[in-house]
């Protein structure tokens, strides 16, 4: 697990036993269908992720407990404490799906692009803003594709051209440097959010995403603290840490 800080990712094969994945399963279903019952017309449109599980009136407290207890377990703190130099806190929770069109094509990103950060800040702050999925495929599926040491490095010119669609070419493009991580169920995977990566669709992919982000007042402000878990429920939480802040 020590390659994390240089690579930008690990892969934990069969992490998580069938028992850990089915005490989840029932719950990310209910939310996935009643999350496409609410945004049939986003759907449509080409989105292909849902998020922020724990907040809203799709789940109930019980159910979110349930959540909010397999994100607290021991196993995911001892990766955190490897992955993060300094305590992290809870950011958020999202689903990742096949898009509606089959022939949608999958793109090329960093998150932090997202931010409305200029190109020189998102240079910047890739150095000392870390955000981490920990990825849980409920099925197999293709995964992700990324390119190692990126949570670090910037892009090449031709990585930061397919990227950002410029000089004629298109977020889709193969890249030289991509390396494929094929998931199965069960298995784990860790990875930067600030790192250049693309998700394959097919299989009927459905994977949760819990994310990690630095203690700090640039992160602070994404968090929605609807998406914490009440007083009641966190009376019931170990490793209450990750939401302090």
């Amino acid at each position: 697990m020590a390659g994390y800080e240089e690579q930008g990712y690990l892969y934990l094969k069969n992490f998580f036993s069938e028992a850990e994945i089915i005490a989840i399963e029932n719950i990310l279903n209910k939310f996935h269908i009643k999350w496409l019952e609410d945004n049939a017309v986003y759907y449509e449109k080409g989105l292909l992720n849902s998020h922020s599980l724990t907040s809203g009136n799709y789940l109930n407290e019980e159910e979110k407990t349930l959540l909010f207890k397999f994100i607290t377990q021991n196993k995911l703190q001892t990766i955190l404490k490897t992955v993060f130099s300094e305590t992290p806190i809870f950011l958020n929770t999202q689903l990742f799906f096949d898009p509606k069109n089959s022939e949608q094509k999958n793109y090329w990103h960093r998150d932090i692009q997202y931010t409305g950060m200029s190109v020189e800040e998102q240079k910047k702050a890739i150095h000392n803003q870390n955000v981490v999925h920990f990825r849980i495929p409920m099925k197999k599926e293709s995964g992700i594709e990324l390119i190692p040491k990126t949570h670090r490095e910037w892009d090449l010119p031709e990585e930061f051209d397919v990227r950002n669609s410029l000089n004629g070419a298109f977020p889709s493009d193969d890249l030289q440097r991509g390396k494929v991580v094929g998931l199965n169920r069960g298995d784990l995977l860790v990875f930067s959010a600030n790192m250049i990566h693309r998700g394959l669709y097919g299989h009927n992919r459905f994977s949760l995403d819990i994310l990690f982000c630095d203690n700090i007042p640039e992160m602070r402000n994404f968090i929605d603290r609807n998406n914490y878990p009440s007083k009641e429920i966190l009376e019931n939480l170990g490793n209450k840490e990750m939401f302090d802040f």
